[in-house]
């Protein structure tokens, strides 16, 4: 029912992703052709029931301030109940204009400055940079690399806890950017500890719609009572159904007094108000947008099998491992053995816009991020500059 092949020009809509090539190295221009394949948005177009419900309110003249309408807590409660089982009322309900905004909040809500705050990198950078910037120290447990498949290290988090006694765990579940979908025993092993040193768990879970077959999400949510409420879970729309650029998110924070400090720190930097447009596209996406995500998946599976399948037949030098969440590939570069801006050395040689691994932190040196959210042809086209520049990159 939907063209996901379909090719749709973005240049000239004031896109970070198509229209700003000079993020990659500062001359590059629209003239160099650079095919971006790293910010975390997808190159496709949005379920219609969302098109249609943008299009409607834009046809409203009048573009004020905008409230939360009960539809949004009906159609968020319901999608979670279908998609996740778990149960979430209105009163745990918390809006923030974005998941980063929300963890700023979280960190000034709920820890003081000098604080400890865990992170397992490499890891979304965000999490540091509202670590740092608000004035709490970054305590790492960096995840382990087995074979290319990357898991917790549960001991060193104990061990962590125990020493530092930090006030909180900031989660990424799925895991961007290694494309992870946690277990049942490795959340359960992670909240355990969380438990036991009354930690407050932070659940980064934009990601959770995006799991591929045979795996399945498992919210926080259903720990809540042995975290004994100690526990702030993000979610959105924007990932799941590209619209980001609406600014519309939400915590879900089942401990009252939790979200009075969350919601008294909102009020304090004027974050109360979602976007007009984006309140009515995330109840379009949530009641009308089921099957184009079940599409959706389909396409975004077969995009992460053709690059596995690629990459190993055609660069001895890279490999990744098949995804199990998120629209991301990390893809392991390290066998090039090349020295310096991963990403800029690959896009001035190949024309080609990957996040470099380092970016992520500890652990992501030698790797690199590809958003495969893409038309399949975006991927054959970024391979066949690869491969063809490959020579000359390796010479370098």
């Amino acid at each position: 029912m939907y063209d996901f092949d379909q090719a749709i020009d973005r240049v000239p809509f004031n896109s970070i992703k198509w229209s700003f090539p000079e993020l990659c190295y500062p001359e590059a221009t629209a003239g160099d052709g650079i095919l971006p394949l790293w910010v975390a948005d997808m190159d496709f177009a949005v379920p219609p029931s969302v098109e249609e419900a943008v299009l409607r309110r834009a046809g409203h003249p009048v573009y004020g301030y905008a409230g939360k309408p009960g539809a949004f807590y009906g159609a968020f409660s319901g999608w979670m109940a279908r998609r996740q089982g778990v149960a979430v009322d209105k009163v745990s309900l918390h809006f923030s204009p974005g998941i980063v905004t929300g963890l700023g909040l979280s960190v000034r809500a709920f820890t003081q400055p000098g604080d400890g705050v865990v992170i397992q990198p490499p890891v979304y950078h965000p999490f540091r940079m509202m670590i740092e910037r608000n004035g709490r120290r970054v305590l790492e447990n960096p995840l382990v690399n087995e074979n290319g498949r990357w898991r917790m290290d549960l001991e060193g988090l104990e061990e962590l806890c125990m020493s530092e006694k930090p006030a909180a765990l900031i989660l990424c579940s799925p895991h961007n950017p290694v494309a992870r979908v946690w277990t049942k025993d490795e959340l359960e092993g992670v909240i355990g500890v969380c438990a036991r040193h009354r930690v407050l768990l932070v659940s980064d879970e934009i990601h959770s719609d995006i799991v591929y077959r045979p795996g399945s999400h498992i919210a926080a949510l259903r720990y809540a009572d042995a975290l004994e409420g100690r526990l702030v879970a993000f979610f959105a729309p924007s990932k799941t159904f590209n619209i980001a650029g609406l600014q519309t998110s939400y915590a879900v924070i089942p401990d009252p007094e939790l979200g009075s400090l969350f919601d008294a720190e909102a009020s304090r930097l004027g974050l109360e108000n979602p976007n007009v447009f984006g309140a009515a596209a995330a109840v379009a996406a949530y009641e009308g947008g089921e099957a184009w995500l079940e599409e959706l998946l389909a396409y975004l599976a077969g995009n992460a099998d053709f690059l596995c399948r690629e990459l190993a037949s055609r660069f001895p030098s890279l490999s990744m491992r098949m995804p199990e969440g998120t629209f991301l590939a990390w893809v392991d570069a390290r066998g090039l053995g090349l020295k310096g801006d991963l990403h800029e050395i690959i896009a001035r040689k190949a024309g080609v816009w990957f996040d470099d691994g380092s970016k992520f932190g500890k652990g992501g040196e030698g790797w690199l991020r590809l958003n495969f959210g893409c038309p399949r042809a975006n991927l054959e086209l970024a391979l066949d500059r690869l491969e063809k520049a490959l020579p000359s990159i390796l010479a370098r």
